[in-house]
């Protein structure tokens, strides 16, 4: 009774054009959460990668000494703001500006290194540290001018918070419809399957053992359709590795490490199968509660 009960995928079997199309939903579901973690993971790691670029660079008048501007960078690396403090003199400042000009010599000519500012160049620990440090330097006497690119982080943090908010809305209402397909799917299950649960009952079976290939069922919809997505993901990602993009991308969850597309592909992919079972497992749970009446 049990094997001829139990048939794993039946319902997409019985009812084809519903499963499949409850399918091509819950896929398009998971295609859609594997995209927007891929897309929280680039963006985090942009921005990590920005915060690790982005930097103060303090210029410093003609009449304030060598000795001044060493004995300030010794004061700011004593700060806990503070990751790295870099001195540029105005010879340094002079051979990064031949470099950068190099095509133009006529200017080139024009500039020597006692026009150029001597400068230091800071990078704190936290970005939001940038500005509070940045209005410190302004009121040193010896300091010229202040320059960071706060525009840039500020803007792209927007940008990165309205990546989150579309991603985390749109995720959110494909998993619902995806949850209430499966419950419909094991609806018609359970109603196709309604005399002979009753003759299991009536037989000494117990709960568990007539609500175990239900909510199977639900989890085979739910994997099956989150290992599509995944596999999806992988491809892409593979593709774009190896099409367009050959190097690693920060992982802003692990100090120190990174990891190439592929890799981030497959992680990503791990957690779409994971969750289609949680999802499955869950609104399998949902509709033996609903739809069986013990």
């Amino acid at each position: 009774m049990m094997a001829k009960f139990f048939k794993l995928g039946e319902p997409l079997k019985k009812e084809r054009m519903l499963s499949l199309a409850n399918i091509m939903v819950m896929t398009i579901t998971f295609l859609i959460l594997g995209l927007f973690l891929m897309l929280v993971f680039v963006s985090q790691s942009t921005l990590s990668y920005l915060e690790q670029q982005t930097q103060i660079t303090a210029f410093f008048k003609d009449d304030f000494g060598e000795d001044q501007i060493v004995s300030l960078k010794e004061e700011l690396m004593r700060d806990e703001r503070v990751y790295n403090v870099e001195y540029i003199s105005k010879e340094d400042a002079l051979e990064i500006f031949t470099e950068i000009n190099k095509d133009e010599p006529l200017l080139l000519e024009a500039v020597t290194a006692n026009i150029l500012p001597a400068s230091l160049n800071i990078q704190t620990k936290k970005v939001e540290d940038l500005q509070v440090l940045a209005e410190q330097l302004n009121q040193n006497e010896g300091v010229e001018g202040v320059r960071y690119f706060e525009e840039v982080m500020s803007s792209f943090q927007q940008i990165a918070q309205v990546i989150y908010l579309l991603g985390f809305l749109l995720s959110g209402m494909f998993l619902f419809i995806s949850f209430s397909a499966i419950i419909i799917t094991l609806r018609i299950f359970i109603s196709r399957k309604g005399r002979e649960i009753e003759i299991l009952k009536l037989v000494g079976a117990s709960n568990s053992f007539v609500q175990r290939p239900i909510i199977a069922q639900g989890v085979f919809f739910s994997f099956i359709s989150s290992f599509l997505a995944a596999m999806v993901i992988i491809l892409g990602a593979l593709l774009i590795e190896q099409t367009y993009f050959s190097g690693e991308l920060i992982v802003p969850f692990a100090e120190g490490f990174t990891a190439t597309p592929f890799v981030l592909g497959i992680a990503t992919g791990v957690i779409l199968i994971v969750s289609g079972i949680i999802l499955g497992l869950l609104a399998s749970k949902t509709a033996v509660i609903k739809y069986l009446k013990f």
